[in-house]
């Protein structure tokens, strides 16, 4: 993207200085272009967290360069413990976008293959590069594969103006360059198709009022800025002939969560018969989450941002005002989820596909056996809120610390995690370690969830917490529904240990029932129901590498997969 003439991507190292990493300050857009240095763990965090840069690939690519850091500046002792603390950091400071844990998870597994401090630090600079680099590229390829959309509908326009409207800043900006959304309209425009664009507001926060516009005018794309509620008014017209949006996570089913109104748009278009297009990277995808309406966390952001709005006032000054009554209150979500059958196609740079599972799948196809074998498969729903204190807990948490370190718990170089934790509260609920929490070493307590519920019928989990349960809580369920005398389990992933069991008969599940499936609850706990003894081990057959242990406490269970480790590595 040029900027008065200038080449600029959003995040990059400061000339000759590979300890400072230089992003665009967009606070102070688009009556300012200032540039901010980040040289800090802490000003990482701030950055993303204030929204001095935002945006899904934007808000991944600076958290990959910010591990980076977290290598260079880690002490010489310890320097792996460093790093994944500053990961947990990192990754708590927006929670809806999937690029910000996706990126660190890959740091992460990169940065696990090196055995010095001096190795790690190398590494994690030449990922923290690729994937700001393949972040630009695929934004170039969903402008290629949305050019042609968009060219398709000027042809039947027969070269009339092709009117688009957009929400928020899916453009260069939330991105390292190009945009998802914008990649297609700047691609259009420079390959000459005759084009105006429509640019929401986007309140709380007016992105596409001060992002989107100030972009588009930079490039020369002509534009006009209007009210938010407009876009209905203008489809139910005839001046609205396409709809392109960005994304922050997509789920397997092709659910959207997007910037706070998308949901609006979609509607309105749906009833309208105008096309609704969303583009992303991969990276946005989120193959763990079927539901996405259900499991996507919506982050709700500080009321100021909704009491008070910035500008800049008649005589040249930038100045923050209040727009209600001194006592109002005010509730700011940040982010809403569009479902799929409101969404026309979605874009990325692997071309078009349908908001579908298998429109997805058919562009991933590796991603299918993932899918099928290590994510979500049941419907979550989340209540914000922290766990509750039990006894039991510290004990969990240095057992799961210690399955790290043999490498039972994890994350694999794809960056899917593997593995976790539970111990039981009361009855059948209990407290199990987050989902996508595998790469980091030392969790904290917000990195657990309290399962209050679930249903084997209908394959459905509630939780409490500030991140989603384990996608293996269906079967930590079981287990504790089984046996009262039950009070830990532990699910570990080793292929070593899992062939080993295998082959020395072992317990195990039938193989043809798969993971995350009611049946393979069932079969978990009739299992277990057979054996009548407060601890055991066994294999889930159905679900590769898996195996599950079982005890009256946590140091019980870890035990028994001690055992089988000593067992398994010698033989």
């Amino acid at each position: 993207m040029n900027v008065n003439g200038t080449h600029y991507r959003t995040v990059w190292f400061k000339a000759s200085d590979l300890s400072t990493v230089q992003v665009i300050n967009q606070q102070k857009l688009p009556h300012e272009f200032e540039i901010m240095d980040l040289r800090t763990v802490e000003d990482f965090r701030a950055a993303i967290k204030d929204m001095v840069i935002r945006g899904a690939g934007l808000i991944g690519a600076t958290a990959g360069y910010g591990m980076y850091i977290a290598a260079l500046t880690s002490p010489e002792n310890d320097f792996l413990a460093f790093i994944e603390q500053s990961a947990s950091i990192l990754v708590a400071t927006r929670p809806t976008a999937s690029n910000l844990a996706w990126a660190v998870n890959r740091q992460l597994a990169a940065i696990r293959t090196r055995t010095t401090r001096q190795g790690v630090i190398q590494i994690a600079y030449e990922t923290a590069i690729a994937i700001a680099d393949e972040d630009a590229e695929s934004c170039r390829r969903i402008g290629e594969h949305g050019c042609a959309l968009i060219a398709e509908i000027a042809q039947k326009k027969r070269g009339e103006t092709v009117h688009i409207l957009t929400h928020c800043n899916a453009g260069w900006l939330a991105f390292v360059d190009y945009g998802s959304a914008t990649a297609p309209i700047y691609a259009a425009f420079d390959a000459g198709v005759k084009l105006h664009v429509w640019v929401d507001e986007t309140r709380p926060r007016n992105q596409g009022a001060s992002l989107t516009a100030w972009e588009l005018g930079q490039h020369g794309v002509p534009h006009d800025l209007i009210p938010d509620n407009a876009g209905g008014h203008l489809m139910q017209h005839g001046m609205v002939d396409l709809v392109i949006t960005g994304t922050d996570r997509v789920s397997r089913n092709g659910d959207v969560a997007n910037k706070i109104g998308t949901y609006l748009k979609a509607a309105a278009a749906k009833d309208n018969q105008v096309p609704f297009f969303v583009a992303l990277p991969s990276s946005t995808f989120d193959f763990e989450l079927v539901d996405g309406l259900k499991n996507i966390p919506i982050e709700e952001r500080d009321s100021r941002e909704v009491r008070f709005i910035t500008g800049k006032t008649c005589d040249g000054k930038i100045e923050a005002v209040q727009i209600c009554p001194d006592s109002t209150p005010a509730r700011n979500w940040g982010f809403d989820v569009t479902p799929a059958r409101l969404i026309t196609k979605l874009i990325c740079e692997r071309g078009v596909c349908d908001a579908s599972e298998a429109g997805i799948l058919g562009l991933f196809p590796e991603k299918k056996i993932a899918a099928d074998e290590g994510y979500i498969k049941y419907r979550a729903q989340r209540v914000e809120g922290s766990i509750p204190d039990h006894e039991g807990f510290a004990e969990l948490n240095r057992c799961r610390t210690e399955l790290y370190d043999l490498r039972l718990i994890g994350i694999c170089p794809n960056g899917v995690g593997y593995g976790n934790v539970s111990v039981r509260v009361r009855g059948s609920q209990f407290i199990i370690s987050g989902s996508a929490t595998g790469g980091i070493r030392e969790l904290s307590k917000g990195h657990y969830a309290f399962v209050e519920s679930f249903d084997l019928d209908q394959n459905s989990v509630r939780s409490v917490g500030e991140i989603d349960a384990s996608s293996e809580s269906m079967s930590h369920g079981a287990v504790y529904r089984a046996l009262p005398a039950v009070n830990a389990v532990i699910h570990v992933h080793s292929r070593e240990l899992f062939d080993f069991m295998r082959a020395e008969h072992y317990p195990e599940t039938d193989p043809a029932i798969p993971f995350g499936t009611p049946e393979l609850a069932r079969a978990i706990e009739a299992l277990i129901l057979s054996a009548g003894a407060s601890r055991g081990i066994f294999v889930t057959a159905g679900h590769d590498e898996g195996i599950i242990a079982y005890g009256d406490s946590v140091r019980s269970a870890l035990e028994l997969i001690k055992a089988v480790y000593m067992k398994g590595t010698v033989q």
